[in-house]
């Protein structure tokens, strides 16, 4: 019955060029593109903060920062965004706007990830680049700034990338909280329509148009600063 229903359904691929669906899909990717880069930029800001705490081993801001990171790394953003939107406001009385939430929960989700990638590309760095530096009279924070960040920054770029992919990815979870991005606004088109095939296989193209080229970004990424 279901094959019977798929082979008899008639699709209409013009809807997808009407004015409102154009207005809805752009508008949507304007959100979704604007929600990922900000929840990049601070998840970088905030990740490497926490590498630098759990490397520096200062008990106890070390323990918050491994608490931070396993905590964020072991439960669905879903989860988090949920809780940041609708509990905060009745534990803490803090209540943020429905975008806000969502830059928020996936900054402290992408955070957690992104402090391992820095931990692992700081610690990367042969204790040689250290002693030389010091050996030509720079400090320790002249050393990290100049010798030891450029290089990490250089290894951590690739699996930076695949975070961006993901946040990208992850920011459909706000249609949740009714944020207008990509899959809020199809859902609300195919409401008013009725043609959720076409709509949610445009949608999956316009994913796939986002990401894909990412993916062959980093992969190039990955192949050029390859540590050997």
């Amino acid at each position: 019955m279901f094959h019977t229903a798929i082979s008899t359904y008639h699709w209409h691929w013009n809807i997808l060029f009407s004015h409102d669906a154009l207005f809805l899909l752009v508008r949507g990717l304007k959100y979704t593109l604007l929600v990922a880069s900000l929840s990049l930029i601070f998840g970088n800001i905030l990740g490497l903060a926490v590498a630098l705490i759990r490397i520096s081993k200062k008990r106890p801001f070390s323990w918050i920062a491994y608490i931070y990171t396993d905590f964020f790394r072991t439960t669905p953003a879903l989860v988090q965004l949920i809780w940041i939107f609708y509990v905060m406001p009745i534990v803490l009385h803090v209540s943020l706007s429905p975008v806000t939430s969502g830059v928020v929960a996936l900054s402290l989700n992408s955070g957690a990830f992104l402090s391992e990638i820095f931990r692992a590309g700081l610690l990367s760095i042969e204790r040689g680049q250290r002693d030389a530096s010091f050996v030509l009279g720079l400090s320790p924070i002249q050393s990290f700034r100049y010798v030891i960040l450029p290089q990490a920054f250089r290894r951590v770029l690739p699996p930076t990338g695949n975070v961006f992919i993901s946040l990208i990815k992850d920011s459909s979870l706000l249609s949740t909280i009714a944020v207008a991005e990509l899959t809020y606004q199809s859902q609300i088109f195919v409401t008013n329509t009725f043609r959720p095939l076409e709509l949610y296989t445009a949608l999956a193209l316009i994913y796939f148009c986002l990401t894909y080229p990412l993916s062959l970004l980093t992969s190039a990424l990955e192949r050029r600063y390859k540590v050997t």
